[in-house]
């Protein structure tokens, strides 16, 4: 057991989908396991649960303590960015995607985390980590009805509510934005008959 924890990682060879699934992991126990009251508190005011949205904590914080290669690799995926603000100690200040926030995770065709949405507790601030995968993931391939919604939240919404059966699905535009990726899962949906978008009103 010792020598798994002091066991060295190559950080600089992890792949993108490992590092982002490590992200998730580590967002995920700290949103079921952590002591995280507010993030708890926001899922209940939105009426949503882990279970049913895949949601996840980020509190800033994977970083901590963390040897500097680990951070290297979390910057090389997006996750951080070192910050020119000063600071009175020798470690390099971050600023990290989705800080204080709720993340839900985008998957792609081999149902890989590729992404993540973040939705701020204190500001409901929102914001794409890249413009890769669908949430809440790419409808299962005998799927006859899809649900088009604008927004991530739109579909935890609706995942949360089980009106779906299992030959519907349902899956999230980018801020009522259609992108490639959304043209091409309805056009490779070989049993589809009916694609509804729900449109928010403005």
């Amino acid at each position: 057991m010792g020598n798994e924890a002091n066991k060295i990682v190559d950080w600089k060879n992890k792949t993108e989908l490992e590092l982002l699934e490590l992200v998730y992991n580590y967002a995920s126990n700290g949103l079921r396991y952590g002591k995280s009251q507010k993030a708890k508190e926001w899922l209940r005011n939105k009426k949503l649960t882990v279970e049913s949205t895949m949601a996840s904590f980020n509190s800033g914080q994977l970083h901590h303590r963390k040897e500097k290669e680990f951070k290297e690799a979390l910057e090389r995926i997006g996750f951080m960015k070192a910050s020119n603000v000063g600071s009175n100690c020798d470690s390099v200040p971050y600023t990290v995607f989705g800080n204080f926030s709720i993340m839900f995770p985008l998957r792609n065709e081999k149902n890989e985390i590729v992404n993540f949405f973040s939705a701020g507790i204190k500001n409901d601030k929102t914001a794409f980590l890249n413009m890769k995968g669908l949430y809440p993931g790419y409808p299962h391939e005998q799927t006859k009805k899809l649900f088009v919604v604008d927004t991530v939240m739109d579909a935890a919404t609706i995942l949360e509510s089980k009106v779906l059966d299992n030959r519907e699905a349902v899956i999230s535009l980018y801020d009522g934005v259609f992108l490639e990726q959304h043209v091409e899962v309805i056009k490779s949906l070989k049993h589809i008959t009916e694609v509804i978008q729900i449109k928010r009103k403005k």
